[in-house]
């Protein structure tokens, strides 16, 4: 399966998902597809034909069966939005009621309605660049999405948006109850057999606990927006040698005079800040999204020492990247005389798991090897 025009957005439950998917389609003014709500329409048709009141765990899945058969489901353009229908009836409004939601995690754990349902989201792609939100877009519906996102809030928020959320919750709702329901609703997600809820490894996590609606979409926007079109910036920046000047200061010497031997590995950190700044993407951006490039091997090759006030030229380029690491190359000069040459590996690490994933599109862009002008 080839890359996925799709921006996925995935989280638990009342973690905004909906709200920022639909925001950032229309910032992008591209089409939003709430898979949620697939399956509340599932859920619905399958409650129509008395699911709730089956017997047996066999009478249920008999009912499921029966519905996947003959129901028709899919989303039509109206006004310039996609819009839910069941059997060509708009189902947006009685889906979104306390009833279903009881019903609906049960159902999707359901391996058969899953395959179903999965099949039918991935013929969205052909719509071109899409927001597609629920709960397994990056890890299952579409592995390969261009962009990735995983929004999430602490219990309490959550639980607070529930229960402002029209129609969501039973008369009588408490914030303790909401977030009970919800507490057990992330248990079914996240531990059932079948497309278990959890973040793609090289999924932007978001945490919305402390940000507004219009923060979060800036976020999710500005990630879509680096790499929707490469500026000519970012098109041309590792196929030249990024080099910049730096004087000696006497705190870089040791007693005998020069340069101190680990202070190179400074020099040369220096010069990776300069390089990405110049293919416009500051570390500091990139931390923000949610990634660092930790070092996991530094070589220095010493030829001759530097000295105090030496005016060095410091000169770097990308050497090599694989999915996960980039290795960056350095050279130290002075009046055009190699002093020290060498180079650090580093690997995208998500900053909420410290586990190793892959570059991001925002920084494959950048980072893609090329012929170092030198």
């Amino acid at each position: 399966m080839g890359k996925a025009n799709v921006i996925a957005i995935d989280g638990p439950a009342a973690s905004g998902k909906s709200s920022v998917a639909a925001a950032v389609a229309e910032r992008l003014n591209i089409p939003y597809v709430n898979t949620g709500n697939m399956y509340r329409a599932v859920a619905l048709a399958a409650m129509s034909e008395g699911y709730e009141t089956a017997d047996s765990e066999t009478k249920r899945l008999e009912i499921l069966s029966s519905v996947l058969k003959n129901i028709k489901l899919e989303y039509v353009e109206s006004e310039g939005i996609l819009r839910l229908l069941l059997d060509g009836e708009n189902v947006e409004a009685a889906i979104r009621t306390p009833d279903v939601a009881e019903q609906v995690s049960a159902i999707a754990a359901v391996p058969e309605v899953r395959s179903w349902l999965v099949d039918l989201q991935r013929k969205f792609a052909e719509l071109g660049l899409i927001v597609m939100e629920g709960r397994d877009i990056g890890t299952i519906v579409f592995p390969n999405a261009d962009y990735k996102f995983f929004l999430t809030a602490s219990p309490e928020i959550r639980a607070k948006r529930r229960l402002e959320q029209s129609g969501e919750t039973f008369d009588g709702a408490t914030l303790e109850s909401v977030a009970a329901k919800i507490a057990k609703r992330d248990e079914m997600d996240t531990s059932r057999a079948v497309a278990p809820l959890r973040k793609a490894n090289d999924a932007v996590l978001i945490d919305s606990s402390d940000k507004s609606l219009e923060q979060v979409v800036e976020l999710v926007v500005s990630n879509v927006e680096a790499g929707i079109p490469r500026t000519p910036k970012m098109e041309c920046a590792m196929g030249k040698t990024t080099t910049m000047e730096y004087r000696v200061a006497y705190a870089d010497t040791d007693k005998m005079g020069v340069v101190y031997y680990a202070n190179y590995l400074v020099y040369f950190e220096r010069l990776r800040n300069e390089l990405l700044r110049d293919a416009g993407l500051p570390y500091a951006e990139m931390e923000k999204r949610g990634v660092m490039l930790p070092v996991v091997e530094a070589v220095c090759n010493y030829k001759k020492a530097a000295e105090y006030d030496d005016l060095l030229t410091i000169s770097g380029w990308v050497e090599e990247t694989g999915k996960t690491h980039v290795k960056i190359c350095c050279e130290v000069r002075k009046n055009g005389n190699l002093l020290v040459s060498g180079h650090t590996v580093h690997v995208c690490v998500d900053i909420g798991t410290w586990r190793p994933i892959r570059f991001p599109e925002f920084m494959r862009s950048v980072l893609e090897r090329r012929t170092p002008a030198r």
